[in-house]
């Protein structure tokens, strides 16, 4: 009895200590509570073809009594786990289902998972019991039984949920290993053609994770590159240094095929870091013939010590004792490594849920806790509107993002200002010297001198006034002639505004409105008032042009009288000057009269000119400051406009059915946000479980 004890699994022996055994049971309670789902864990997994001795590999890991039917195909995951029972606890076994990602999106089949268990004594976990449980595990996952025929007409016949065996005995060290379906290449009534693609992908779940150790299980009997298990290991692991191999039914090898199966045990054909181990496992007449598990070991050992060539392998890479040994190390080893960064994306994955939970917002099934989230909703987006329109930004913006409402508006406004200064005029006025005033500009459209259009104007315009005078009606249409720009200047500038203001809203909604269809509906909302308001505007500025531009010319600004007297008192220097009289020059009368002196209709022209020129200077002024201040800032940016739209007396207003419109929830949102309710309560207690490890 002693004897078969010393032979029996002593996985990581001398490493059963309770800080080791904390750190594993703690993976395997983070399996157990559904993280693994976001967050890869520390895990050893097996794959191999069917019949290549997985299941007798794992009887001999595990001391469970594996059903062997090798035209049966398993349709879900197995995770064995082995522990040490306390003084007071009696060695046993317990079955349960680990939920996996796609029962958890239903809430009655997850609870129903939960729900099943099976308790046993370990004297009674034979393989027909384990057949058993096989059969009500598949029945709970809603899978066909193992036994069931027609499989090709059943809608589910694999599923992503892990059952779990736990045994507890006071010869086990803790150790921990998932089992996959094997791959199988011939179809039969239990496994189908269809079976034959879907298992790949499963494995590859798991092997593809950088987390995964694969144990890759090959039948000593069948050529490596034969066995499609390898290849995948290959792809999953190029480098080989997450992959150990394991070579099984060694004892019926074909004599002369030995030292081809060495060399690949010897490392030498396929190399892996974690190298190859050989076992031998009970055979199917073995089985029959009641040779129990501890027999299996005593066989084992008595065959790789004296069979040739089998006894010229390295003694720590035969026989289930030196495999178990091996994984439990490795096992420890690696979630030792691994614990930090699984503990890290933990931390990362649970403020990313709750940012998604704030996303989705608190529950709107009630017209109240409806009008409570707008109202949340409008208070906060008062709140970026007044930073934005103050220019008080939040450090770290981007320098031109357009949440930089009023540095956007500023820059437009000036922009516009400047534009009508340059561009406003439809010729550019002279200087008393005869040069284009730099102060307008030209225009390279001119085809012919300021003076010479009015000129022509004069001319074409008389009537009944007196030789030299001018009529009133020349200025005006000289005027509305002149300020002709102005009304697409300012209705670019009115769309330049409207579209900064659509910008800023775009981003701001995705700020402070979380939920995609609530920012959808409140922004077709915004968008509405906003086309609303460049319609009001683009009014105003009609009727703001139209008292500009086609009444009658009057100001009371002091400028234009005092800009006219200078631009006079100009023109006379000058062209005194011209007759060679300056300050100091002896005075000359007749020079002086014959200097200032013009025609009738030269005189006409210039006072127009400089009447024009004097009246435009203060009223393209006036204009500007009124379509920023009367038109852009109180139709589009104001109390009128589209940011001042949302808030909390808009949402007091709505009735019942516009609430339920706008932030009813449907079902799919509500499912959601428990979903993620959920998923944050198992991070929060695998976080805080995992703060009882001291590494």
């Amino acid at each position: 009895m002693m004897k078969n004890r010393a032979l029996a699994l002593t996985a990581a022996d001398g490493l059963d200590n309770q800080k080791r055994v904390q750190l594993l049971e703690i993976i395997d309670h983070f399996r157990e509570l559904g993280v693994s789902e976001n967050v890869s864990l520390p895990q050893l997994v097996v794959v191999g073809d069917q019949s290549s001795g997985k299941s007798s590999l794992l009887e001999g890991l595990t001391g469970i009594s594996f059903p062997i039917a090798s035209d049966l195909c398993t349709r879900f995951a197995t995770q064995i786990v082995l522990r040490r029972a306390l003084a007071n606890e009696a060695a046993g076994a317990k079955v349960t289902i680990i939920p996996g990602i796609k029962s958890r999106l239903d809430e009655g089949l997850t609870e129903r998972l939960l729900a099943f268990e099976t308790k046993l004594p370990v004297k009674s976990f034979g393989y027909q019991e384990f057949d058993k449980i096989f059969a009500a595990a598949a029945h709970c996952m809603g899978l066909p039984d193992p036994n069931a025929d027609d499989m090709e007409f059943l809608d589910k016949r694999f599923s992503d949920d892990i059952l779990k065996i736990v045994l507890s005995g006071p010869d086990h060290r803790h150790f921990s290993v998932v089992d996959v379906p094997g791959l199988f290449h011939n179809p039969t009534k239990f496994q189908t053609e269809e079976d034959r693609g879907i298992i790949p992908d499963l494995i590859e779940g798991y092997i593809f994770d950088e987390r995964t150790i694969i144990l890759a299980v090959m039948d000593a009997r069948n050529n490596l590159a034969n066995q499609e298990v390898f290849s995948m290991a290959r792809d999953a692991d190029r480098a080989g240094k997450r992959t150990v191999g394991i070579i099984t039914k060694c004892d019926v090898v074909q004599e002369g095929d030995e030292a081809g199966v060495l060399r690949i045990a010897k490392n030498e054909d396929e190399h892996l870091a974690y190298g190859w181990f050989v076992v031998r496992n009970r055979t199917t007449q073995e089985i029959k013939e009641g040779v129990t598990i501890e027999d299996r070991h005593i066989k084992e050992q008595q065959f790789f010590s004296s069979t040739t060539p089998w006894n010229q392998l390295k003694k720590e890479q035969i026989g289930i004792a030196a495999l178990g040994s091996f994984l439990g190390h490795i096992l420890y080893e690696h979630s030792h490594s691994e614990f930090p960064a699984v503990v890290e994306e933990f931390k990362k994955l649970s403020l990313s849920i709750q940012s998604e939970i704030e996303r989705i917002g608190l529950s709107r099934q009630t017209v109240s806790e409806q009008r409570q989230f707008l109202i949340r909703i409008a208070t906060d987006y008062q709140q970026e509107v007044d930073k934005a329109l103050k220019g008080n930004y939040d450090p770290g913006i981007e320098p031109q993002s357009p949440i930089k409402l009023r540095m956007h508006l500023r820059k437009l406004s000036e922009q516009f200002a400047k534009s009508v200064a340059t561009r406003g005029h439809t010729k550019a006025f002279r200087t008393t010297r005869d040069a284009v005033d730099a102060e307008f500009g030209g225009r390279r459209s001119d085809s012919e001198n300021i003076y010479d259009w009015i000129r022509r104007s004069y001319l074409e315009s008389r009537g009944s006034e007196l030789p030299g005078t001018v009529n009133p009606l020349v200025l005006e249409n000289l005027f509305r002639e002149q300020s002709t720009p102005w009304k697409d200047i300012a209705a670019k500038y009115l769309e330049n505004v409207s579209s900064a203001v659509k910008d800023y809203n775009e981003i701001v909604l995705k700020i402070v409105v979380l939920d995609n269809e609530v920012r959808d509906k409140l922004a077709l909302l915004i968008s509405i008032r906003t086309s609303e308001a460049h319609g009001f505007a683009c009014s105003e500025l009609l009727t703001m042009l139209k008292g500009e531009r086609e009444g009658i010319l009057q100001t009371a600004n002091h400028y234009f009288a005092d800009t006219l007297s200078s631009i006079r008192q100009e023109r006379v220097l000058a062209r005194l000057e011209k007759q060679g009289l300056r300050d100091g020059a002896t005075f000359n009368m007749s020079k002086v009269m014959h200097g200032v002196h013009l025609s009738n209709e030269d005189q006409a022209v210039f006072d127009i000119h400089d009447i024009l020129k004097s009246y435009y200077k203060v009223a393209v002024k006036r204009f500007i400051d009124n379509v920023i201040v009367h038109v852009s800032e109180r139709h589009i940016i104001g109390d009128d406009g589209p940011l001042k739209l949302l808030s909390p007396g808009l949402i007091g207003e709505f009735e019942d059915a516009k609430l339920t419109e706008i932030a009813g929830e449907n079902l799919a949102i509500s499912k959601k946000r428990n979903d993620l309710v959920s998923k944050a309560a198992r991070l929060k207690k695998a976080m805080d479980i995992a703060k009882q490890v001291a590494l």
